[in-house]
């Protein structure tokens, strides 16, 4: 084994797990990106759904008092 040949064969092993490594992280980061839009995108829904429902128990209220009102008339 030559001595000369170990520092470009171990930059060589050690820059392909230095390649990987950066192509995870940049993979991992783009994954989660697109994850956070996607929960971004579901918790707007289910804000709007409860708005919804909040305006329903506000209006079933409302009819409620109406006709407590019309029996004590």
């Amino acid at each position: 084994m030559d001595i000369s040949s170990i520092p470009i064969e171990h930059f060589v092993s050690n820059g392909v797990f230095a390649l990987l490594f950066v192509w995870l992280l940049v993979d991992t980061r783009k994954e989660a990106k697109e994850r956070e839009q996607k929960l971004l995108s579901q918790i707007e829904k289910q804000n709007e759904a409860q708005e919804r429902i909040v305006q329903a128990i506000e209006r079933i209220e409302q009819k409620i008092e109406k006709m407590e009102v019309s029996m004590n008339g």
